[in-house]
């Protein structure tokens, strides 16, 4: 059961990683962090799976905004990181020290 607990949630990290970075600088600006309700409503609005919201929280909240037991800040920061593209994403901004650049679709 763990090895399909582990890839459903490697399956929604995915997903998060590959469209939660650019709709909260879309809807929000660029910002080193977002709020707990910004970030539940882009999850909400993408139609993501919010089982694994706590994932989203670690990376876009400041560590002590981050009020979940389980996984850590750590370990939920890790995890997420180890499913974002490498490849550049357009525009300008710095999305919570994850190094990924976004700003506007104009593929600069």
């Amino acid at each position: 059961m763990k090895f399909f607990a582990g890839r459903k949630r490697d399956k929604a990290l995915a997903l998060y990683a590959r469209s939660l970075p650019a709709r909260l600088a879309q809807d929000y600006g660029a910002s080193a962090f977002y709020t707990k309700g910004q970030i539940n409503k882009a999850i909400s609005n993408l139609k993501l799976p919010a089982d694994f919201a706590a994932y989203a929280h670690a990376m876009f909240l400041p560590e002590d905004a981050y009020d979940a037991t389980s996984p850590t800040y750590a370990e939920a920061r890790a995890a997420f990181q180890a499913h974002l593209s490498r490849k550049p994403v357009s525009g300008e901004f710095y999305e919570s020290g994850i190094g990924m650049t976004y700003g506007g679709g104009d593929g600069t």
